[in-house]
């Protein structure tokens, strides 16, 4: 059973405040009551997988006329991911599982945003495209495991909210052919401009994830595990297809890191013990040595397993906590008391 619900958040973020003042709180203001905050969630998340879909459209025809829409997409994914929150406490439908729901969508934006990052640069190199997923997805894993120890999610000052704008206007930026060719620029060590950026970025991205497992003060053997294997099959992935399938390498590497991401998030909640690693997926990739005839097979088996693990870990806490899924708001004079 689902011990009592709270939530406890330390926002240092630079951006929260003019973010907060002149798109959240206007927006959350005139939203009507019955709106609720999971539906907010879901349409926020739906903005990010369209910035995607314009920067794989525009990458595979080689037209870039409508990336401006990234960023401005970005900010209104950001402005509706903080004001679910707000209107669960304005509406009382705070619980448990509408922070599972807001985290667990935002696990998969971690590494839609990144694939952006990747398609808007053209990386195809595989030691810098492990560099950025590994390394973001690490920040958010180290982020949910302090939460998961400490109880407390905390965004620094150079968070979570100043990457997804970074990100929305650099790919947008990307797209201006000068920009685009400064940013091609070899500096040193056969590392462009563009290159030096992303690893810049994402060593405080590392540097960040480790500060968060310091402050737990708590680590194990089942996180180590995972991190090695996400490494792992970042690398792999990135080494066979960087040149080839930038979506089939977000897709994977998402899909992997979910699956234990959405683990964190429930023993959050459950009082329980994460998940144990997945070792299906790195062992599938020897498959792609052994029978290279089957490429585009083994990529969609592979897949499947992960949204079928995924949506299986999913279920079954929405289940556990179904009693909090709210489509529509119940009348305000019910005694909802819970904060989202």
């Amino acid at each position: 059973m689902a011990k009592k619900y709270s939530y406890s958040a330390e926002d240092q973020s630079i951006l929260s405040p003019i973010l907060y003042k002149f798109f959240v709180n206007p927006l959350v203001a005139i939203l009507p009551y019955r709106v609720p905050a999971n539906f907010i969630t879901f349409s926020s998340f739906l903005c990010i997988i369209t910035a995607f879909c314009v920067a794989v459209h525009g990458y595979y025809v080689g037209r870039y006329g409508h990336w401006w829409l990234i960023p401005v997409l970005a900010l209104i994914y950001l402005t509706g991911d903080c004001a679910d929150g707000k209107q669960a406490r304005k509406t009382g439908t705070g619980s448990p599982l509408g922070e599972y729901f807001d985290h667990f969508l935002d696990c998969f934006v971690t590494g839609l945003l990144m694939g952006i990052l990747m398609i808007s640069f053209k990386v195809t190199k595989p030691a810098l495209i492990t560099i950025g997923f590994f390394n973001l997805y690490a920040g958010q894993i180290g982020s949910f495991w302090e939460r998961y120890k400490r109880r407390v999610m905390c965004f620094g000052k150079l968070g979570s909210n100043e990457g997804i704008i970074a990100i929305g206007l650099t790919s947008w930026l990307m797209s201006i052919p000068s920009i685009h060719a400064a940013a091609d620029t070899v500096l040193l060590f056969n590392i462009t401009g563009g290159e030096a950026l992303i690893i810049t970025i994402m060593t405080g991205t590392a540097i960040s994830a480790i500060h968060s497992i310091v402050r737990s003060r708590a680590i194990s053997a089942r996180l180590i595990a995972h991190l090695i294997l996400s490494f792992a099959v970042t690398y792999t992935a990135a080494y066979l297809f960087g040149n080839k399938n930038i979506v089939y390498i977000t897709g994977v590497v998402s899909f992997y890191n979910v699956f234990f991401l959405s683990s964190l998030l429930a023993a959050t909640n459950l009082d329980s013990r994460e998940c144990l690693p997945d070792v299906i997926i790195p062992l599938s990739f020897i498959l792609f040595f052994l029978i290279p005839n089957y490429t585009s097979l083994i990529q969609h088996i592979q897949i499947v397993y992960l949204v079928v693990r995924v949506a299986i870990k999913f279920i079954s806490f929405v289940r556990i906590n179904r009693q909090y899924w709210y489509w529509i708001n119940p009348p305000p004079d019910e005694d909802l008391s819970a904060t989202r």
